[in-house]
């Protein structure tokens, strides 16, 4: 998962184009020479025809992080050069791990001057998103730009401080209240719709995997529980969990409150054997802390997380097949 800033005027200061692509739950982007050339069958190593005509370095590399890097679940937050704001955020509707991109010949996006922006992107946008203000301390010239890490977390927090702000909170109140969330700050609302559906996702496909290359059926969303399945008769307790902007410790410590709820709040009863289950590969930290607990407290956990199209698991799992 990336995240990237991304500009939609006719020029530094020209037309908003940002008002028809929000409605229309699309990115767009335009340059001389590619305007009516899919970019999809080609790469920045085999350039389409009108490539030397899209403009200088900072054109050409915007319009190729747009056509062969921005991927599924990648997010976008939308700069306005004109009121020098955030305006707007969503994620690359594309599966997870695709290219996002596609061409439109009869693209709804179309500039004052009659001409179709037919390179787009389809972009799930929150609609509760509260603009900040922005400067472009970095590459104000390009276009697309993928952001760093500070860069994230800085326009996380700038998020919430806007929400707090909006809830009713003082300027100083608001900033108190981000500051007291450092450690783990709350998820914005489009990112929690996010985490929801990439959920869904990840336990459909452990689902699958585990009927297919084990012949293993799981029972899906019982009691609150992820998924249950049983294996030479002990019963497994799985807990899928997405570490939004990669925060596997995030993930792992919000997972261990409720996999102990599960197993030993009052009246439930506990399972033989815990999967914890992350969408990405956790850090040799997570790792060490995993075995810590299973070592330190006798707890019967794994850690699994999905490595391409199957799962690993530390320790090492065996499902008797």
């Amino acid at each position: 998962m990336a995240y990237w800033r991304m500009r939609m005027r006719a020029g530094t200061h020209g037309e908003n184009m940002w008002k028809q692509c929000k409605p229309h739950s699309v990115a767009a982007i335009t340059y001389d020479g590619v305007r009516n050339v899919d970019l999809a069958p080609f790469s920045p190593k085999h350039r389409p025809p009108g490539w030397d005509q899209a403009g200088g370095p900072a054109a050409k590399g915007s319009l190729s992080y747009f056509a062969w890097s921005i991927r599924g679940r990648d997010w976008i937050y939308v700069a306005d050069s004109g009121t020098q704001e955030i305006v707007g955020k969503g994620y690359a509707k594309a599966t997870s791990g695709q290219l996002a991109y596609h061409f439109d010949p009869s693209s709804p996006i179309v500039d004052q001057a009659g001409e179709g922006w037919r390179h787009l992107i389809d972009v799930d946008w929150d609609e509760t998103f509260v603009p900040f203000p922005y400067e472009h301390p970095r590459a104000p010239q390009n276009t697309v730009l993928g952001l760093n890490r500070n860069e994230i977390a800085a326009f996380e927090r700038a998020t919430q401080e806007r929400e707090y702000r909006q809830s009713g909170l003082t300027e100083d109140e608001a900033q108190d209240a981000v500051l007291s969330e450092a450690g783990y700050p709350r998820y914005t609302p489009a990112a929690q719709r996010w985490i929801r559906r990439e959920h869904v996702a990840l336990s459909n496909h452990f689902r699958v995997w585990l009927e297919s290359t084990h012949g293993i059926h799981a029972a899906q969303e019982r009691e609150q529980i992820d998924a249950t399945f049983e294996v030479g008769g002990q019963e497994f307790l799985v807990e899928f969990k997405i570490a939004y902007m990669g925060n596997t410790k995030r993930a792992i410590r919000e997972a261990l409150g409720q996999i102990l709820e599960y197993n030993h709040y009052p009246p439930r009863i506990g399972h033989d054997q815990w999967l914890l289950i992350l969408d990405s590969a956790p850090c040799e930290k997570d790792v060490a802390f995993l075995r810590r607990l299973r070592e330190t407290f006798g707890f019967p956990l794994t850690l699994g997380w999905k490595a391409d199209t199957a799962f690993d698991f530390e320790p090492p799992l065996s499902f008797g097949g």
